[in-house]
C-alpha cells in the first residue's frame, strides 16, 4: 500500500482499525517538526529527543481522541505542546555547579569545566529570555499563538500555514504581522512594568 497517498487523517483511519504501518508513516511525517517545536521549547538536544519520543507514544496510545475537529497536524502539534509544558513542569533542577566531588582517592575537588563559549551567564541569560518570551507568547490569544508557534517555531513556510488553517496566503501573512505586533506589544508592557530582561 501507498502510505504517502494517503492524507493523515485516513492514515489516523487506518492506524485505529489496527494498520500499525499507518503510524510509522504519521511518524516520518512529523517527527521533525515536533523536534524542532520541542527544541524551540526546551532548548536542549536530549530533552527535544525525550519529548519527541513520548509525543509519538502517546499517539500510539490515545489517537482514538481525536475527533477529526481539526486537522491531525493541528492535533499533534497541540499534544506536542502540551508535552513540552509537562516536561518542563517535571524537569529536576540542574546539579550545582559548585558542589564537590571526589578525588581519585576519595578526597573532595572542586568541579573543573571546560572554558566554553558562551559562558555561563549569557547561557543563563538566553535561557532567561527564551522563558521570557515563551511566557509572553502564551499569553496571546489562541489564533495569534498558534500561527506564531506554525511560522517560528515548527518552521512551516506561509504556503504549508494557509494549507494548515485552510486560509488564504494574504490572511497568513496578516495574521502573522498582527501577532508579532501583539508579542511586540506584550514585550513592552511587561518592559515598562519592569518584569522585562
Amino acid at each position: 500500500m501507498h502510505y504517502k497517498a494517503l492524507s493523515d487523517e485516513q492514515l489516523a483511519g487506518k492506524y485505529l482499525s489496527g494498520d500499525t504501518s499507518a503510524m510509522t508513516e504519521i511518524y516520518e511525517r512529523y517527527v521533525d517538526k515536533v523536534y524542532r517545536l520541542a527544541y524551540s521549547k526546551l532548548q536542549d538536544h536530549h530533552d527535544a529527543q525525550d519529548v519527541t519520543s513520548s509525543v509519538f507514544l502517546k499517539l500510539c496510545t490515545y489517537l482514538q481522541q481525536f475527533k477529526g475537529n481539526s486537522k491531525l497536524s493541528t492535533w499533534i502539534f497541540a499534544v506536542s505542546s502540551n508535552a513540552c509544558i509537562d516536561y518542563i513542569r517535571r524537569r529536576k533542577p540542574q546539579d550545582s555547579l559548585d558542589r564537590e566531588v571526589a578525588g581519585k582517592e576519595g578526597e573532595p575537588m572542586g568541579r573543573q569545566y571546560a572554558d566554553t563559549a558562551p559562558g555561563p551567564e549569557e547561557e543563563a541569560e538566553n535561557e532567561d529570555f527564551r522563558i521570557y518570551m515563551m511566557r509572553l507568547l502564551q499569553q496571546l490569544p489562541d489564533m495569534q499563538k498558534e500561527i506564531l508557534e506554525l511560522r517560528f517555531v515548527i518552521g512551516m513556510s506561509y504556503q504549508e500555514i494557509s494549507d494548515e488553517l485552510g486560509i488564504e496566503m494574504g490572511t497568513v501573512k496578516s495574521r502573522i504581522n498582527r501577532a508579532v505586533a501583539g508579542l511586540r506589544e506584550a514585550y513592552k508592557r511587561s518592559e515598562m512594568k519592569g518584569v522585562g530582561m
